[in-house]
């Protein structure tokens, strides 16, 4: 569908993109409801696609290029936009939720062969886009918050595909809540609500392919900083160097080891092809 689009620039087009990070206009973050129409909605057979996950994992997914119709066909104006560059990531438009990235698989393969034990624990699936590693989390007995920058991923995307695989749909949705926004509004969206004793910290905070951009690398961290319980762990699955768009996980980490609160170790590697690894955050 959508590819990276990166060419090479002029020291002119450089300044030029410079003043225009300086203006980015994100989107705050907030709380996306269920309405009635998602809740009651049946999916046609030709709607989604039963996708092999892991091993013998498979799940119903919404598909992608129906989604992308339907978004157009409501003049969703991000992701027209999106469209008409050919560009999976237009920075504070669209962040690239409509599709499945290569390092989520390696997350969640990772996830299930460690057998991390997930029941009963609250669980953020950070950038999820389709949301399959909340879903193997749900699968596994967690409490799941999905967060994905764009509002039309999570409505027209995530939130289907929970529904596509869990039968019961109120039990399900008493275990689950969606977000989308930016992730600096993200960290601060429940502090007016420590007094009451909702901190809103996670067990476990999972994410992969969100350090492409290495302007938001502190926005990241800061959530991991402010949203890890005292005893969580934090899974980062990314490629080791992002060509053509300047992030990494050495970056990354150097902003993690330089804050000194958490310890960073690289959990896995892969062993072939574009390098790919998983880096693990606990609290020091």
């Amino acid at each position: 569908m959508f590819k990276f689009g990166f060419s090479e620039t002029n020291d002119a087009e450089e300044n030029s993109s410079n003043k225009e990070k300086s203006v980015l206009n994100w989107i705050n973050a907030s709380r996306i409801e269920v309405t009635p129409s998602d809740y009651d909605r049946n999916y046609e057979s030709d709607e989604y696609l039963e996708t092999k996950i892991f091993d013998e994992i498979k799940f119903k997914l919404i598909r992608s290029d129906k989604v992308l119709c339907n978004l157009i066909g409501n003049n969703s104006v991000n992701i027209i936009e999106a469209e008409s560059q050919h560009s999976d990531l237009i920075p504070a438009k669209y962040e690239g939720g409509l599709k499945i990235w290569e390092c989520t698989y390696d997350l969640l393969e990772y996830i299930i062969q460690e057998n991390i034990k997930l029941e009963t624990k609250l669980v953020l699936d950070l950038g999820c886009g389709v949301g399959i590693i909340g879903l193997i989390a749900l699968l596994k007995g967690s409490f799941v918050h999905f967060q994905d920058y764009n509002a039309e991923v999570i409505s027209s995307v995530t939130i289907p595909n929970v529904f596509l695989n869990f039968k019961d749909k109120q039990k399900t949705l008493e275990k689950c809540e969606f977000y989308c926004g930016d992730w600096a509004s993200f960290t601060m969206l429940f502090e007016k609500n420590i007094k009451n004793g909702d901190h809103k910290k996670y067990d476990f905070i999972f994410t992969s392919e969100t350090i492409y951009n290495s302007e938001n690398h502190k926005k990241l961290y800061e959530v991991f900083k402010k949203k890890l319980k005292p005893h969580g762990i934090g899974l980062i699955a990314a490629k080791t160097y992002y060509f053509g768009v300047g992030g990494g996980m050495r970056q990354f980490e150097a902003i993690v080891k330089e804050d000194k609160m958490f310890d960073a170790e690289v959990v896995w590697r892969n062993s072939k092809g574009l390098q790919r690894e998983i880096l693990k955050l606990s609290w020091k």
